[in-house]
């Protein structure tokens, strides 16, 4: 796969992620109870994605650890500002190594623990966790080479910018998805 000549759909619907080679779409409840054994350690994309086409409900504190002294908590005016109606991808990361904690299941462990108020080194898509019902959220993940997950990632952000005029709800643009 040359991940450069990839042609990106919309991102629209979960058929379409599945189209474009997304699997998994395990709910976070399900992925936390079994130790997202089901996710693969190996290198890859993966995503958040919220079912519902309702209005979001932002709760008063994030479920998130605070990182370094740092709050993950939002006010619910800025939360509802970086809010992408009609998007299902709430997140979009790369698990591209090296070393083992860099890979996808590893990656999927370390954001369902911070979202539990585990004090683990997760700082990106923290937003996520301040939406209520985020345990029904669902994760999917792509395995890709190293290289190719690394220019997948940045192409799919590029191709929802390009639709939405702005990031993921979960991804910030300072974030190094640490």
């Amino acid at each position: 796969m040359n991940a450069a000549d990839l042609e990106l759909p919309n991102m629209d619907s979960p058929d379409e992620l599945r189209a474009l080679g997304f699997t998994g779409f395990r709910t976070v409840a399900s992925l936390r109870e079994e130790s997202a054994v089901s996710v693969p350690a190996t290198a890859g994309v993966w995503i958040v994605i919220r079912d519902a086409a309702s209005v979001p409900h932002f709760l008063p504190r994030s479920t998130g650890a605070e990182w370094r002294g740092m709050d993950p908590t939002e006010t619910p005016d800025a939360l509802a500002a970086r809010w992408v109606p009609r998007a299902c991808v709430l997140y979009v990361a790369e698990a591209a190594g090296p070393g083992v904690r860099a890979l996808l299941q590893q990656r999927v462990k370390r954001f369902l623990r911070f979202g539990s108020g585990r004090n683990v080194a997760h700082w990106s898509g923290r937003f996520g966790w301040q939406l209520a019902g985020a345990s029904a959220l669902r994760i999917s993940w792509w395995p890709l080479p190293a290289a190719d997950a690394r220019v997948t990632t940045r192409r799919l952000l590029d191709a929802f910018v390009e639709r939405h005029g702005m990031t993921p709800f979960a991804n910030d643009a300072g974030d190094d998805d640490a």
